[in-house]
């Protein structure tokens, strides 16, 4: 039986075949425009990752544009106009991309919601004056794009009849090649071929693979390189702005206590009685929140003094914090020791990069008996200090957030839950045996505190110690009745609130109400403990928690918008409201309970100054 098709049957996929050679030079002229405006890297093979990725990425992208305009041109019936459609869409991608250029010039980052936000704002006319200049030549821009995308027709159809490539072939060839793209980022990202994955923030909207634990999983010796970081490189990076002039009248030993979703409330008599009792004697910081709902970027904004935004490109570079450039230049040693791992999130390859032959993590598997392994190991190697060489300490307690407690542990808070059973949360379920073991936990930690304070002191090295009790986030219960339980949910202060208690020799004590972040932490020890000379913008967007009344930068009072992380959105907290920033850029009000608040805007202002903070570390070439 033989099959017969007519003129008409093969038309409609004959009229396609044009499409994909449509979609590819449009692909690369995208790649080429953004590389124009990228910074060429120095080795060849970086060089060919740029090129190749650029164009692989934005060939996927316009091949899922592509499939949206089939789609829209069959459910409109608007086959004959497909080529009209196609134009139109692709002129406006065009443009997306040429914006994203200019975006990426003036700030340092791809275009985004909060930037789309900020180009629709008061904020874009208060700093650009559109003249009639300016007008004419984005009227020539979309001419030049319009009668620039009739060409790539007319070539791409003249390509289609000489070659017998379907646009099957096309589609496969680019996602296979966006496959193997990721998967060499992965183990890029896993190997520490640093000069790879800094390449990766230049191609915009692009995501990233890690591969790191899969690869141990699978036997691969997973090994990061190991180089002393120099500044201002081509990594994308201007972190500091200037380099640091310090000259510490003392050297302070500074030891961070940092327990792992301890949140506000927490440090209480009951709770926490050892703690609690040090109000008297320490700075007590009583609106102290986190920059972000998670380890991750809480614990980057308290070591950096900038929002986790900045997570990738430190990554990428592997450029650890400032702060222990000069620890270092100083002849600090340093105790660094976490319950759980410190390779995941990657702290070892960011926050303590110089340092990270030097990390130790727990050896248990409960977080309990790590808390304590820390504690023992820590106490034992202070025992071994000299007492005239400083050191900077850092203990990460995790029994919180693992909701571990020893066997048999005294001191509970009853009724209280001897496991969690995640799967049976929910919004009807009772929170207080869950919260009491949770408080158990913060207890069992208040205890390994006394006992590094009391050794502290009985080897007489609490008056030139600056101790620090924290937290990188906080922990909730369903306190909103919306069935959020645990972090990095939402920003409320039940997630983003901890407590910030600061022993600071020769600092009277006090109790401070104004809004502090951890962004602060850096500029505070930096200026006040380690008499570094520089303003504060030169390594940080936050400012030094010793400022005295209102909220200052620099010396000047500013009306404050604090930025926050998670690993998926943002919000920015201002004037005891949260801004939530989607993806697209529109921006919904909530009040600290989570409920909508109609009819107030975020200050333009505050979103300008919330991105020039966002690009401020950054370079674009």
């Amino acid at each position: 039986m033989t099959l017969v098709f007519s003129k008409d049957a093969i038309a409609p996929y004959k009229d396609r075949r044009w499409l994909a050679p449509f979609t590819t030079i449009n692909a690369i002229i995208m790649a080429l425009v953004t590389l124009w405006h990228s910074q060429w890297p120095l080795s060849p093979g970086a060089q060919v990752y740029l090129v190749a990725g650029m164009v692989i990425h934005f060939a996927v992208l316009s091949f899922a544009v592509t499939l949206c305009i089939l789609v829209l041109g069959f459910l409109l019936r608007l086959r004959k106009h497909r080529m009209t459609l196609a134009i139109i869409v692709f002129a406006f991608a065009q443009l997306i991309v040429i914006t994203n250029v200019k975006v990426f010039s003036l700030y340092h980052f791809h275009l985004n919601g909060m930037v789309i936000n900020l180009l629709f704002s008061g904020a874009l006319l208060e700093n650009i004056a559109f003249s009639w200049q300016m007008w004419a030549s984005i009227a020539a821009i979309l001419v030049s794009v319009l009668i620039g995308q009739r060409l790539v027709v007319a070539l791409s159809r003249k390509i289609s009849t000489g070659n017998s490539l379907r646009n099957r072939h096309y589609f496969v060839f680019f996602l296979t090649s966006y496959i193997g793209l990721q998967l060499l980022s992965g183990c890029a990202d896993a190997f520490g071929w640093n000069n790879l994955t800094a390449q990766n923030r230049y191609i915009p909207w692009m995501p990233t693979t890690t591969m790191r634990s899969s690869l141990e999983k699978m036997g691969f010796e997973v090994k990061q390189q190991s180089s002393k970081f120099k500044s201002n490189t081509a990594d994308g990076l201007k972190y500091p702005t200037a380099p640091l002039q310090c000259a510490p009248k003392e050297k302070l030993n500074i030891l961070m206590l940092v327990v792992d979703s301890l949140r506000f409330d927490q440090l209480n008599a009951e709770v926490m009685p050892n703690s609690f009792q040090l109000k008297n004697q320490a700075l007590s910081f009583e609106n102290h929140f986190s920059t972000s709902n998670s380890t991750r970027y809480g614990l980057f904004s308290m070591f950096y003094g900038i929002s986790g935004s900045y997570w990738k490109p430190m990554l990428a570079a592997e450029r650890g914090s400032a702060l222990f450039d000069v620890t270092q230049q100083l002849d600090y040693r340093h105790f660094i020791y976490g319950s759980s791992t410190l390779t995941f999130p990657e702290f070892d390859r960011t926050i303590f990069s110089a340092l990270r032959n030097q990390l130790q993590s727990g050896q248990y598997k409960n977080s309990a008996a790590n808390d304590i392994d820390i504690t023992e190991r820590f106490i034992r190697d202070l025992k071994a200090q000299p007492a005239d060489a400083p050191f900077f300490g850092f203990l990460f307690f995790d029994a919180p957030h693992g909701f571990g407690i020893p066997q048999d542990y005294p001191q509970r808070f009853e009724p209280m839950l001897e496991k969690v059973n995640y799967l049976e949360l929910n919004n009807n379920y009772d929170p207080v045996p869950f919260l009491n073991l949770y408080k158990t936990t913060a207890h069992f930690v208040d205890g390994l505190i006394k006992q590094i304070l009391d050794e502290l002191a009985a080897q007489q090295r609490l008056h030139n110690t600056l101790v620090i009790i924290t937290s990188d986030h906080g922990q909730e219960f369903n306190e909103l009745h919306k069935n959020f339980w645990g972090h990095n949910s939402n920003f409320s202060q039940w997630q983003t609130k901890v407590p910030l208690l600061i022993l600071w020799p020769g600092k009277d004590p006090a109790s401070i109400t104004r809004l502090t972040s951890h962004e602060d932490m850096i500029p505070s020890l930096l200026t006040e403990a380690f008499g570094c000379s520089n303003p504060t913008s030169d390594y940080s967007t936050g400012q030094s928690l010793l400022a005295n009344g209102t909220n200052t930068e620099n010396g000047k009072k500013t009306d404050r918008g604090l930025l926050m992380e998670s690993w998926t959105d943002r919000a920015i907290l201002y004037d005891n409201h949260l801004y939530l920033i989607d993806p697209i850029g529109d921006i919904d009000v909530v009040d600290q309970n989570y409920d909508p608040v109609e009819n107030i805007a975020l200050p333009p202002k505050i979103l300008a100054d919330t991105i020039e903070h966002m690009s401020r570390f950054l370079k674009s070439n």
